[in-house]
């Protein structure tokens, strides 16, 4: 059976649903695990927008909910990460999400996966609160802010309250500037481990832009391999991050996209070209010096016959 993990963040903004896409993605692609990921968050769904799925999405949890069809037909597969996905509906207008309902959807789920993440609303709303009856443990994203860490130990008070376990708080976006709440003072105000912390990546932004989760698009970037870390704590297994070597090998052999290219044969092929260029402008020069001999023979024996008529 399936253990369920709900990602919540006390505000939004603190990309909560980025985490989700890419530690799935890492669970996915990385671990070979079976993920399936339920986006609670019926009223701001982003999720499928992340993923680039939103036009390939049917049915959604709005016909689940308005008994339309089953929640075997609202699981999509995600092409390039093998992610399952129940998305929610880009609009939540007219229906209700119940803690009943959310329990019996994501029990009737559970069975077929390794794991199933829930990507539950920013806040601290009723939202929240539904989804957070049919977790069975809790992450919380937090940026290193004031604001953002108050609401995190909102929300870690709240999960004691209803006694749902907190595995830890992961840190996202830190800049590592000294003006930020670092992870001990977190932990201290929380009272609650930090259990990762994300950096500030550009590359993030630009994986949004494409719909695919960073991990896969930019697998060796600072944030992917904090990702890779935690998903790989989550499975009680370790992550080694690319050393200087694999570092340089993959400059070497990966374009900016971070798909596998054979850059070295590319390369091979370059000098091989460049040395052919410069066997053909050998040639040229050679057979150049050739004409011209040729050429001063040519007119040497016409002076040559000249002369001899003259003689004559």
């Amino acid at each position: 059976m399936a253990k369920v993990i709900g990602i919540l963040s006390g505000k939004g903004g603190v990309g909560k649903t980025t985490l989700v896409s890419n530690l799935a993605a890492s669970l996915t692609k990385n671990f070979n695990k079976n993920v399936l990921v339920f986006d609670t968050n019926i009223n701001t769904s982003h999720l499928g927008l992340h993923l680039g799925m939103y036009e390939d999405l049917p049915v959604t949890l709005r016909e689940v909910l308005r008994r339309k069809t089953s929640i075997m037909h609202a699981v999509y597969t995600h092409p390039n990460t093998g992610i399952r996905l129940v998305p929610a509906p880009l609009s939540g207008d007219g229906i209700n999400l119940t803690k009943e309902k959310c329990c019996r959807l994501v029990n009737q789920l559970k069975n077929s996966y390794d794991m199933v993440i829930l990507d539950c609303p920013p806040g601290l709303g009723k939202e929240t609160i539904v989804a957070i009856s049919a977790i069975d443990e809790a992450i919380i994203i937090t940026t290193p802010d004031i604001p953002a860490v108050t609401d995190a130990l909102k929300t870690v008070e709240i999960l004691n309250r209803i006694g749902k376990k907190t595995l830890g708080i992961v840190v996202n976006r830190s800049r590592n500037e000294k003006y930020e709440l670092q992870p001990q003072e977190i932990s201290s105000t929380c009272k609650c481990d930090v259990i990762a912390t994300i950096p500030e990546d550009r590359k993030i932004l630009r994986s949004i832009s494409k719909g695919m989760p960073a991990v896969l698009l930019y697998p060796h970037s600072p944030a992917s391999n904090s990702v890779k870390k935690l998903a790989a704590k989550l499975l009680g297994k370790s992550y080694k991050e690319p050393s200087f070597f694999d570092k340089l090998k993959r400059l070497l052999g990966r374009n900016e996209e971070g798909d596998t290219k054979i850059v070295i044969k590319e390369q091979e092929q370059a000098v091989s070209k460049e040395a052919e260029i410069r066997d053909v402008k050998k040639l040229k020069e050679g057979l150049t010096k050739e004409v011209k001999e040729e050429l001063k023979r040519e007119i040497v024996e016409m002076v040559k016959k000249k002369l001899k008529e003259k003689v004559v």
